[in-house]
């Protein structure tokens, strides 16, 4: 006679916020990387004091950052099927917050190069 499916459990507590912290971190990591490849990629040389780096757009910077908030989310769903609800509204939140400073971040960038354009018109 085989067994009655029982539901499936949910992981422990404890487990649950070491793999939210755990995530967290990489998170942060993932985050910084992928604006370090931006930055990269623009050709944005920050320590080199002979480079006039005042043309270079980081709006891609920012856009990398958005797709890391949204595998960030991706995996906030992955989470909800491992039944780790603490560790899914952590990537929740940190994913929309990440999302939020990737848009700011592009928006800034746009207003600032919108202004010095304006600076080289009037000259």
């Amino acid at each position: 006679m085989p067994l009655p499916r029982t539901a499936r459990r949910w992981l422990p507590l404890a487990g649950d916020i070491a793999l939210a912290v755990a995530l967290l971190v990489l998170d942060g990591i993932g985050a910084g990387a992928a604006f370090l490849l931006g930055i990269d990629y623009s050709g944005w040389k920050p320590f080199d004091p002979d480079v006039d780096n005042s043309d270079i757009a980081l709006t891609p910077d920012w856009l990398y950052v958005g797709i890391a908030g949204g595998v960030m989310l991706l995996t906030a769903a992955v989470l909800v099927r491992l039944r780790a609800i603490v560790s899914a509204c952590v990537q929740v939140l940190v994913g929309i917050a990440v999302l939020v400073i990737a848009v700011g971040g592009a928006q800034f960038d746009e207003h600032r190069g919108c202004r010095g354009r304006r600076e080289l018109v009037r000259l």
